[in-house]
């Protein structure tokens, strides 16, 4: 006789199904082995994204107006090297500067670095008066040898404000190296590089004693970030898979029952995390969780599974290999099914509330995921397992053939007491309840991106050393506009600006600011003798124009571009913060918006608020109330999926009781241990509910068979729910808890966390499905489950009943030469010298200048030349605009190697004239692409200053050319030209240059200039068009030829440094 236990009615129907199902297995094995394979393929696409940015969705106004500014004056979030030295000189000593200016070199070498976008101490200029006027000069030209050389660089930048609390610490204590980056997909890489950099200065002993290194900055933390979570959950992972591992083998005592759930697994991962890659979805700082709550997932599902199977098998020990699994598949797969649909409902509702990219695709590919589970779970694992021999596990014993295993036992004594007293379980709960909404009481929302990192991590020991020392590396910016070009030199503007910085100091929470108005003050002093008296805004907007002109007289063209446009119509204030912590920041950024408003904005002068801090805050500040939506709708989700498939809204409110009641537990913990609500943590409800929900549904969905179906009642009922499915779900709990309460033990704050609250989660789901719920059902006694008490009182749901949210659920898914002799090359860069250029000669220039945005500024000038034998002699008069109107420029050209050439440059505004040092020549000249050097020559080149060699044949357009390169004759040389080497394209008919490229004193490529429009004039070659390209500034200048006259009378007082100030006169 046969001693197979009865199947239930609403089972019989779904064992026959999947006995027709394994007779397929083969091919279900291929396919979905097939299937994994795929998309486990295209996971070598999965990117990552561990910037603020990507929490900002793409349509966010504040995210395209921040991108608008940063491309407008150029800012990027820089990494930054700090030297600390706590000494009675602080960083000012020899040892300190000699360190800094070679940390400042080698920076500027690493690839992915903007060498032009280094800013140290030992490239910032210092602005200094003159009798005629104001000179811009490094701090230093040459390290100091003593302690009183250093000291004088000390003075000079403790005089210059600007610095001080931005670039070097108010007390001298620290000082910055900052580095931009050409791209941010390189940050890692080079966070990685500049460590590296700090332990090769501290082997080659060029630290001093008492120095410190630090690397951080806001780059560094977006480039470290991913690696330093990946490092700390590499180590981790295999520690919990290996405990979930050791719990199944506990649990059944088989290979099988170890191994076919982490096929289960990989298979999960497989397609959650392929489906991402395959979708162009990059991972985020937040669904680094995933993959383990996939692993989670798919282990739940594959515990019922077996847990079913062996207890098939024990009892029915003559069943044939499909028939055990078919029988087991037929009383687990409606459960597993419920737990799956309710479970995806609830990330899918997450995903549909929140209003963040990652959270999204957080929603979106778990419920992938764990469809993906559901489904090898269903199809790929029952395949596997009928290929096995059906053998009792040694943990599962009938109690006909022996005494149960411990487990068993001790799920029997817990049920027989939950059976026994639901009054008293029921009042435990509810004080627990009480303490939970105390808890819950005291979560505060925050969050501070700098917390990812564990305290003794040395960027996060960095961030807090810089910012206690310097005025901080936060950064809330204002953007200014104005209506019209050169608006900006309006002092009632700039006075504006002013008393904006001076209520963010002194009322809006700001440690520091700096804007365009700081240095024309500073300039404002410097000519005036650097009495501190003239630390103010001018009067005179011409003046102020003419302080810009004079700066670029010795500073470079894109020295201003992080404080004021090309136009001077487009201002940037930055406020610097010392933190980015969530609550400090929210009134600054409130308030200044409220200032902007209230206060600075009329129609002659707008402020915006922007920058870092305000993107942050933009997305940060309705977190709190997404994710509270959230979790209300994946509630409620979860909640209407259960009473659809339970048909009672009894049982859907009892199914959804212990996932709300963990949901309250996690929060009530975050408040009892001061955990924020933020970034890391605003997706634990997620997690509570897409574990949790599985002990409710296999509780409540056995309940039901046992009371309706199998005629026990309340009593035996829930003792024979504890030692079955509850032993199952006991086995869930430790597999859960150990795999997640290993992250307690992470490197990483937020992982810390994370494995805290998930085991509090899945711990209070299991106890609460074992206990309270049961005990409600005494008290309620629902008709679902007691009224008829017969096995044919509730109909059955059908599979395709139970099939058709899938297919909804599927659907919205769906929804988402040869060498020449340098003989050769001495004669054509000779006969390039020796060109015909007239006696004399009158010409306009226009001079077009366009900045990386492509917006240009036009200047017209007239050039006047006149040679004196073998000496020539220039002058360059400024026409329009008026701002630079009758400045001029001279120079005396002597042809003698021996003897310094001449330059003057006359400003109208201070009524003085400037004499140019030929160590300058190198400098740019008036805000251009051109150096003093290259406006004096043009077409041609100083033979005395460099070595040539032919490189060869080229064509530049249908001119074949002369490829010459040249290297200075000495580095005394390089540097006062501000190049390491140069290639001139030579046309050997004309004896014109066509092309030349330029790379600067650290090899990299500078500027290029093309030479075009070449015509004769009156039997001269003359070039009439000049371009030149700034490769890393992407600033461009144009100079445009026209009105050429040679051999013309010129007077030789036009030559005359006095005659500058009478200006042109035609």
């Amino acid at each position: 006789m046969s001693n197979r236990r009865k199947m239930p009615p609403t089972a019989v129907g779904a064992e026959r199904f999947f006995l027709r199902l394994l007779q397929f297995r083969w091919l279900i094995i291929a396919a979905a082995l097939g299937a994994i394979g795929l998309m486990g393929s295209q996971l070598g696409k999965l990117t990552k994204d561990t910037t603020p940015e990507a929490f900002v969705p793409d349509a966010s106004p504040a995210l395209a107006f921040r991108d608008h500014v940063e491309d407008v004056f150029g800012l990027k979030d820089p990494m930054v090297i700090a030297i600390v030295d706590d000494g009675r000189y602080g960083v000012y000593t020899p040892g300190n500067i000699a360190l800094l200016q070679w940390l400042t070199d080698q920076v500027r070498t690493i690839e992915g670095v903007d060498p032009d976008r280094v800013t140290s101490l030992a490239t910032e200029n210092n602005i200094v008066g003159t009798a005629d006027g104001m000179l811009v000069e490094p701090f230093w030209e040459a390290i100091p040898e003593t302690q009183a050389q250093a000291d004088a660089i000390a003075s000079q930048v403790q005089g210059f404000p600007l610095l001080n609390g931005t670039l070097v610490a108010r007390d001298g204590s620290a000082t910055l190296i900052i580095a931009e980056l050409l791209s941010e997909q390189d940050a890692e890489a080079i966070y990685f590089k500049l460590l590296n950099l700090t332990e090769q200065a501290d082997r080659e002993g060029l630290v001093p004693a008492g120095a410190s290194l630090h690397v951080a900055g806001q780059g560094a933390v977006s480039g470290y970030l991913s690696a330093y979570i990946d490092a700390d959950a590499s180590r981790l992972n295999p520690i919990a898979a290996i405990l979930i591992t050791i719990v199944l083998i506990i649990a059944y005592r088989t290979l099988a029952g170890a191994l076919l759930p982490n096929l289960i697994v990989v298979g999960t991962a497989a397609v959650g995390l392929g489906s991402m890659a395959a979708a162009g979805v990059p991972m985020y700082v937040i669904t680094n969780s995933l993959p383990v709550i996939l692993i989670g997932i798919a282990v739940c599902d594959s515990i019922h599974i077996f847990s079913q199977y062996y207890e098939e098998v024990a009892n029915n020990p003559k069943l044939q290999g499909r028939e055990a699994v078919a029988r087991a598949m037929a009383v687990m797969w409606r459960p597993v099914t419920l737990t799956t649909l309710t479970t995806v409902a609830g990330f899918m509702g997450l995903a549909a509330a929140a209003g963040l990219p990652p959270m999204q695709s957080y929603g979106v590919f778990a419920a992938i995921g764990i469809a993906a589970a559901w489904l090898w779970t269903l199809t790929l694992l029952p395949a596997l397992l009928s290929l096995l021999s059906p053998k009792p596990s040694g943990a599962l014993k009938p109690r006909s053939t022996g005494r149960p295993d411990a487990f068993t036992r001790l799920m029997e004594l817990a049920g027989r007491a939950v059976a026994s007293a639901p009054a008293t379980t029921l009042w435990i709960v509810t004080g627990l309840f009480v303490l939970a909404l105390i808890g819950v009481s005291r979560v505060e929302f925050n969050d501070q991106r700098i917390h990812a990192f564990e305290v003794s991590e040395p960027l996060r020991v960095a961030d807090t050393e810089i910012n206690q020392r310097l005025d901080g590396t936060y950064y809330l910016d204002v953007a200014i506009t104005t209506p019209n070009p050169e608006d900006l030199f309006l002092p009632d503007n700039l006075a504006r600006i002013e008393a904006l910085q001076a209520w963010m100091q002194a009322e809006g929470g700001f440690a520091n600011t700096t804007s365009i108005v700081d240095y024309i003050k500073e300039m404002h002093q410097s000519v005036n003798a650097d009495d501190s008296a003239f630390y103010a805004l001018p009067d005179d907007p011409f003046l102020i124009a003419q302080y810009f002109l004079l700066y670029t007289a010795s500073g470079e063209p894109t020295d201003f571009e992080e404080v004021v446009d090309y136009d001077y119509r487009l201002a940037h204030v930055r406020g610097q913060l010392q933190s980015d912590n969530f609550r400090q920041i929210e009134p600054v950024v409130l308030g200044l918006k409220s200032y902007l408003a209230d206060t600075f904005n009329n129609e002659a002068i707008q402020g915006v608020s922007t920058g870092a801090l305000d993107l942050s805050y933009s997305w940060m500040a309705p977190l709190g109330s997404n994710t509270a939506q959230g979790m209300a709708l994946a509630l409620g989700l979860v909640l209407l999926a259960s009473v659809v498939f339970f048909r009672s809204v009894v049982l859907g409110v009892l199914a959804t009781l212990p996932v709300a009641f963990a949901v309250l537990m996690v929060f009530a913990v975050m408040g009892y241990t001061g955990i924020w609500i933020g970034v890391g943590t605003s997706m634990f409800a997620a997690i509570a509910i897409g574990l949790g929900v599985d002990f409710a549904i296999h509780s409540l969905d056995r309940l039901r068979s046992l009371i309706r179906d199998e005629r026990l009642d309340y009593a035996d009922a829930v003792v024979a729910l504890f030692t079955t499915t509850g032993r199952a779900l006991l086995f869930n709990l430790l597999a859960l808890a150990l795999g997640f309460g290993v992250l307690m033990t992470s490197k990483v704050p937020p992982l810390q966390d994370f494995g805290l609250l998930v085991a509090i989660a899945v711990t209070t789901s299991f106890v609460i499905s074992l206990t309270a719920m049961p005990a409600l059902i005494s008290v309620l006694k629902p008709k679902a489950l007691f009224g008829a008490n017969r096995a044919d009182s509730s109909k059955p749901v059908s599979v395709a009943n139970l099939l058709l949210p899938w297919l909804l659920v599927g659907v919205g898914l769906v929804g988402v030469s040869t060498q020449s002799s340098a003989q050769d090359a001495d004669q054509i860069m000779a006969g390039v010298d020796q060109r015909p250029e007239g006696q004399t000669l009158r010409s306009h220039i226009t001079l077009k200048l366009t900045d990386r945005r492509g917006r240009t500024r036009e200047q017209q000038t007239v050039s006047l030349r006149k040679y004196y034998g073998e000496d020539k002699r220039q002058v360059l008069y400024y026409l329009e605009p008026t701002n630079v109107r009758d400045t001029a420029f001279l120079t005396h050209d002597y042809a003698s190697p021996d003897r310094e050439d001449d330059q003057w440059l006359y400003l109208p505004a201070l009524r003085k004239t400037r004499r140019i040092s030929a160590s300058d020549r190198g400098d740019y000249f008036l805000g251009t692409d051109l150096t003093y050097e290259d406006l004096k020559r043009q077409n041609k080149v100083s033979l005395d200053d460099w070595r040539f060699s032919h490189a060869g044949m080229d064509r530049i357009g249908r001119v074949d050319v002369h490829v010459v390169e040249g290297v200075p004759v000495s580095q005394a040389v390089a540097e006062e030209l501000g190049y390491a080497r140069a290639r001139w394209y030579v046309d050997s008919e004309t004896h014109t240059i066509r092309k030349s490229d330029n790379w600067d004193t650290q090899g990299n490529l500078l500027k290029t200039a093309w030479f075009d429009a070449l015509r004769q004039v009156d039997g001269i070659w003359t070039v009439h068009n000049i371009r030149v390209e700034n490769h890393k500034t992407g600033h461009q200048t144009e100079l445009i030829v026209s009105d050429v006259i040679y051999d013309l009378e010129l007077d030789d007082g036009v030559f005359e440094e006095r005659s500058l100030r009478r200006g042109y006169r035609p």
